[in-house]
């Protein structure tokens, strides 16, 4: 009997990864959406304008918990013959890699991190003409591009074989993905 594959969807902020998952999702393959936003919004009803800035190790702790919670709900899911891929709208890397992008120590989380592989790592690099700012999403495009640096950094050094997504429609971007998932 096989095995689910868990393919994690990263990349800087805005660059189409949420509304690809939502592409997958319609196809009917199982999906984790991004967990940060509620995140962030638990931080505004705090009085938090900004929870990863106001409370970087707070915050990265409840989205790591969150991360690795959907982890063991995807590896937990029945063997699916026809559509054996669970994409996961961002990693538990993704904690990491915005923990070194503030400059903090991440030898402890990296190791928590590793525990939680990953069988794919699918890479959107920026892209300026669809990033948009909103209630969530406070980072210039400038940042988000040195986020998504980060990003690519730490994937880079423990999945060097990751998929790269160009810019293009929802389909061509979906028909790319999962033509590389074939063996």
């Amino acid at each position: 009997m096989g095995e689910n594959q868990l393919i994690v969807l990263t990349g800087g902020p805005g660059t189409g990864k949420s509304q690809l998952l939502a592409t997958l999702q319609k196809k009917g393959f199982h999906c984790y959406e991004e967990i940060s936003r509620q995140v962030i919004d638990k931080g505004k009803r705090q009085g938090m304008s900004n929870y990863f800035l106001s409370s970087p190790l707070a915050f990265s702790k409840e989205l790591f918990e969150g991360r690795k919670t959907q982890h063991q709900s995807a590896k937990a899911l029945p063997y699916d013959t026809e559509k054996p891929y669970v994409f996961l709208d961002r990693g538990l890397p993704d904690v990491v890699a915005y923990l070194k992008a503030l400059g903090e120590n991440t030898e402890a989380w990296e190791t928590e991190m590793i525990k939680f592989p990953y069988d794919k790592v699918v890479f959107f690099p920026p892209w300026e003409a669809i990033y948009q700012k909103d209630a969530q999403r406070m980072e210039t495009f400038e940042r988000a591009q040195e986020l998504s640096d980060q990003l690519w950094q730490l994937y880079q050094s423990y999945y060097p074989d990751m998929i790269v997504i160009p810019p293009g429609s929802l389909a061509e971007r979906a028909q790319t993905l999962l033509k590389a998932l074939q063996p």
